[in-house]
């Protein structure tokens, strides 16, 4: 599959089939070719292949549409989640570089009167647009406008995605058009799409979950039934309503979805392929979806930098909490700190060798060469595999709990022990200074529960008996719900909001 042609290629075959769904309004195949028809061209008047595009919308038509325009032209598209605020925005905008940016009346509002600054020439918003900003019109009325950008290299640069990862800071993830359309034949190939799929998108259409499964579902010639964002009363009214086939989100949005009174197994009895990913999966998330379809959820692992490099599909019980194994043409293995692999059942760095991987961090290239390294992603996370191949998650490099005794804690492997109590709905583990004279490190938790009476010593008590006495959390802290990042994450450095119970003993 070439990207570039997707808006093109379902028009012979299917151009009144109804391709998306936006706020009960149908878009057929035929309207998104002749939009992005009138976007390339409009693009193209002021652009050229090459050139950076800040994209600052919503979820919507509009954001699809000018994704393949720019495809189809060689224009680089680089969204903005729209959750983001000016100074992250800006900051992006500065160091990356780009001179035009598609805002909409709603993110527009959040920019000062004076934004020059940030080094944009041009702001085009879709809605009410005041001078110096243009009407996002402007870009709809190119008719004979000659936009094509001549032959686009597989190594060209397709499209830019931020991420924060581990350090907080936003990474531009550079992506070819070859790594794109891998990522595209993967999802044809692996996920089961065809012309009759429908799936359900609440995933940010900025963030590599919910760009790819869309632009894979067009890709296919299905349908896509898109919402604004993770709300779960809109996500359950859409899953009865168009019983989607295919049904791909971040792991707490699932979890949240599936314990919603109103979803029953008939509400998935038409879901043929169903994944959750971005975040290690819980067993509480399992156990649900087993109960509710006879068989365990896949999983997928992956970065933002690589797309999908490990999956479960098999449907094994016994490996339903497991990351799985790595795609086909996938090499994946684990390293210790001085790069040496580790054998079976010892822990070590995840490192991913892919055809989907990056070009490279966006005028970062320090950063790129800490990460590639001889073909090689460095992934910042850490796994065992066992005796039959399968990978297991065991936390995060920069999360690893350095204790003042030298041990070392997993705040994965204390989140796994906390969310084997009936009553823990969700944890987050993070390492805290001690304040002392050596001001280690030491593990606290954040837990949202379902019984009132449980306490901090409960919880003690009850991790006496599952994990080693070190690491067990020197605070358990109860939260009304976890932070969670813009890409539906747990955000366990900003886990600030106690409300203890009582000491624990």
């Amino acid at each position: 599959m070439d990207a570039c042609d997707i808006a093109d290629a379902n028009l012979p075959l299917r151009a009144d089939k109804v391709a998306l769904i936006h706020h009960g309004r149908r878009y057929r195949y035929r309207d998104l070719a002749d939009e992005v028809e009138r976007l390339a061209g409009g693009l193209s008047r002021e652009h050229h292949a090459g050139d950076l595009l800040a994209i600052w919308l919503p979820n919507g038509p509009e954001i699809l549409c000018l994704y393949l325009a720019c495809l189809k032209t060689g224009i680089v598209p680089m969204p903005l989640h729209e959750g983001m605020t000016w100074p992250e925005v800006g900051k992006i905008l500065r160091y990356s570089g780009a001179k035009t940016m598609i805002a909409c009346a709603r993110t527009r509002a959040r920019m000062p009167a004076d934004y020059a600054d940030a080094g944009i020439d041009r702001v085009y918003v879709h809605g009410a647009a005041e001078h110096p900003m243009r009407p996002y019109e402007e870009l709809r009325h190119a008719e004979g406008v000659a936009h094509g950008p001549g032959r686009i290299d597989h190594d060209d640069l397709a499209m830019v995605l931020h991420t924060s990862g581990s350090e907080g800071l936003a990474k531009g993830v550079m992506l070819s058009h070859g790594n794109l359309n891998r990522i595209l034949d993967y999802r044809l190939a692996h996920t089961g799409l065809a012309p009759d799929s429908l799936a359900v998108v609440a995933s940010c259409l900025t963030q590599s979950v919910g760009l790819h499964q869309s632009l894979a579902m067009l890709a296919a010639g299905g349908t896509i039934v898109l919402l604004d964002h993770y709300d779960i009363d809109p996500m359950v009214a859409a899953i009865h309503r168009h019983r989607p086939s295919h049904l791909i989100m971040v792991v707490s949005a699932f979890d949240r979805l599936l314990h919603h009174p109103a979803i029953t197994g008939a509400s998935l009895a038409s879901t043929r392929f169903a994944s959750a990913g971005a975040d290690q999966v819980t067993a509480r998330l399992q156990e649900r979806f087993i109960a509710l379809t006879g068989r365990p959820l896949n999983t997928s692992y992956g970065l933002t930098e690589s797309s999908w490099a490990i999956v479960n599909n098999e449907g094994r019980h016994d490996k339903a909490l497991a990351l799985g194994q790595p795609c086909p043409g996938i090499e994946i293995k684990l390293v210790d700190g001085k790069g040496d692999e580790v054998a079976d059942g010892e822990t070590g760095e995840i490192l991913i060798r892919s055809p989907r991987t990056m070009l490279g961090y966006l005028h970062n290239p320090s950063l790129t060469g800490r990460v590639l390294r001889d073909g090689w992603l460095s992934s910042g996370d850490l796994a065992y595999r066992d005796a039959e191949g399968y990978f297991w998650f065991a936390g995060r490099c920069k999360n690893i709990i350095v204790l003042s005794s030298g041990d070392t804690v997993s705040p994965i492997e204390v989140e796994r022990a906390l969310l084997e109590h009936p009553a823990v709905a969700q944890c987050a583990v993070r390492p805290a200074r001690t304040g002392g004279p050596d001001d280690s490190e030491v593990p606290w938790a954040y837990v949202t529960c379902q019984d009132a009476s449980l306490s901090e010593a409960d919880l003690v008590a009850f991790l006496r008996g599952r994990l080693s006495a070190y690491k067990i959390p020197e605070r358990i802290f109860f939260v009304t719900e976890l932070p969670l990042g813009l890409t539906g994450k747990t955000r366990r450095s900003v886990c600030s909001t106690p409300d203890p119970r009582g000491l624990a003993a």
